[in-house]
């Protein structure tokens, strides 16, 4: 079986999306299946000779043509328009994987301008017209239908990644499959002597609530005689916005910034961490975060509405996204009770058992190789 991926970005971009391509690829070539991979993400050095397939960077339309000619099947990491029309053209069998709310918005995340947006086709239309103008509105709100006809009539599989996706973006021939992710490294940071009660992991942006978790962790310093410490793992466009709210607040001796980290270093600066707080303000696809801190039988609290709560199961306690006060009480509660910190980690430890990536691999290539008999 011959599978084209094709992903937007992919490495040396860094991020969810990159991550679960290269998983998915490297799983595919480990059990025999012929797979390239088509990005638009340019080669910062010759490196993609390293990888046991190919990956084709930013083709011409002679090189796309002579892909889909080579491929059984066509596998696309999120809701693209890629490689159309001359997918539809040459009739191939193609799967979207939802990884976001491309079919069902405007905006593809339900979040703009720092501010939850509209999830469905006639609010976001309405929203981004108001916000926009109608011009705006229209041209974009032509490229969400017509998203959401291939969607429902053009795809051979549509992919939900959650089953909160599943609710949230109901489609047609669709199944759900967790993203794959990489989890084995994290084990290694499930360790004792942690130097941090509390941290965070992930991008410093708006839709993350970060700043939620800073309000939270301010006003457990005000009832907690230990002066506990919180670790932030992760950089991106909020920071100083973020810098400036935790000197607001008087909490700068608490708080540290570790940066970007990644490979080794990341895994270190995680076994510093007690307690993992994950409080995005939007609504999470899935949260691959999540399944990472579960390896790394982490306590977790994460918020409610979104993929997080799902992949984290009884493992972690929640609190109601943006909602800083019952954020500090479920912080002090898991702080304060060893035995129930004790109960989440070993509950982390079981449930990402079933989240290593080997499983998912394997019910893809069930369904593309189906897909292809059946072609």
């Amino acid at each position: 079986m011959n599978v084209l991926l094709y992903s937007h970005v992919f490495h040396p971009s860094v991020g969810g999306v990159e991550t679960v391509s290269r998983a998915l690829v490297e799983g595919f070539v480990a059990q025999g299946v012929d797979c390239k991979v088509v990005t638009q993400t340019p080669a910062e050095s010759p490196k993609d000779a390293a990888f046991p397939f190919e990956v084709v960077r930013q083709p011409s339309a002679a090189r796309v043509r002579e892909l889909l000619r080579w491929a059984d099947v066509v596998l696309f990491n999120g809701a693209s328009l890629a490689l159309q029309p001359w997918v539809l053209l040459y009739r191939k069998p193609f799967v979207w994987v939802h990884v976001g709310y491309q079919a069902s918005c405007i905006d593809g995340a339900g979040w703009v301008d720092g501010r939850p947006a509209p999830l469905t086709p006639v609010a976001s239309v309405l929203f981004h017209a108001r916000r926009g103008g109608w011009l705006h509105a229209v041209k974009n709100g032509m490229k969400l239908l017509l998203r959401r006809g291939i969607a429902k009539f053009g795809v051979t599989r549509n992919v939900a990644i959650t089953e909160w996706m599943n609710g949230a973006l109901p489609l047609p021939r669709q199944v759900q499959i967790y993203n794959p992710f990489p989890i084995e490294r994290f084990r290694a940071a499930d360790r004792e002597g942690a130097e941090y009660e509390f941290f965070y992991m992930g991008r410093l942006v708006q839709e993350k609530g970060v700043d939620t978790l800073i309000r939270a962790f301010a006003k457990v310093l005000a009832r907690q005689a230990g002066r506990p410490r919180l670790l932030l793992i992760g950089d991106g466009s909020a920071r100083p916005e973020l810098e400036r709210l935790v000197a607001e607040l008087g909490i700068g001796s608490s708080v540290f910034f570790a940066g970007s980290q990644s490979g080794d270093g990341l895994v270190e600066w995680v076994a510093k961490g007690m307690i993992g707080v994950l409080p995005s303000a939007w609504y999470e696809p899935m949260g691959g975060v999540a399944v990472e801190l579960l390896a790394a039988g982490k306590s977790l609290i994460v918020s409610a509405q979104g993929g997080l709560a799902e992949c984290v199961g009884d493992a972690g306690l929640t609190f109601p996204n943006g909602d800083d006060e019952t954020l500090a009480a479920q912080m002090l509660r898991v702080l304060e009770d060893p035995a129930l910190r004790a109960a989440q980690a070993s509950k982390a430890r079981e449930r990402a058992a079933g989240f290593m990536p080997g499983r998912f691999v394997a019910q893809y290539i069930e369904m593309l190789g189906a897909i292809a008999r059946k072609s």
